[in-house]
């Protein structure tokens, strides 16, 4: 695995300088930012339910397959609905769906630095990313109504320092020069 993060490096940078810049565009665009996120949801459950509908009955399924994909079809059709006619809603169950999603990284993360703790000694880096992760998940759980500015502002925080996290630790695997085995 050491081999692999060395060798592709640049990808944990390049996720460290997305995430930076996204980090940046929270910012400068807070209410955009929520906004963006209810829009992608609308516009992904809305195009997914669409085709799932196509397929109900276009490829020749059989009565239940053909049901399931009809459900499924309408499914996303009232998610995408629901979320442009309710967006504050929407945003509320984003930032749920986000707050466990850094919760549960954030100790992958931690499991993986400590793996890595192994190989490199004194690498703290991952150790801080996944902390940080972890942190901004339970914030998000534990105050998800306190207003979509800031939290907007909180996942600008945490995107530029998990971004700068990231790439330091990018440069860091980039600068390995043999790998112990």
């Amino acid at each position: 695995m050491i081999a692999i993060l060395r060798q592709n490096w640049w990808t944990l940078a390049l996720r460290g300088v997305i995430a930076i810049l996204f980090g940046i565009c929270a910012f400068i665009w807070p209410q955009a930012t929520v906004l963006a996120f209810v829009i992608l949801l609308a516009a992904f459950a809305f195009v997914e339910g669409i085709f799932a509908l196509i397929g109900a009955f276009s490829w020749g399924l059989t009565g239940s397959q053909r049901l399931l994909l009809i459900a499924l079809g309408l499914l996303g059709l009232g998610v995408g609905v629901t979320a442009v006619m309710y967006p504050g809603i929407t945003a509320v169950v984003i930032v749920a769906l986000v707050a466990w999603w850094a919760i549960v990284s954030g100790v992958i993360q931690f499991v993986v630095a400590v793996e890595l703790r192994k190989v490199i000694e004194n690498d703290w880096l991952l150790v801080v990313g996944a902390l940080l992760s972890t942190l901004f998940g339970v914030l998000l759980l534990w105050r998800p109504l306190a207003g979509i500015l800031t939290l907007s502002w909180l996942f600008g925080i945490y995107a530029l320092l998990y971004g700068i996290m990231m790439l330091s630790l990018g440069f860091r695997f980039r600068s390995l020069r043999s790998i112990p085995l």
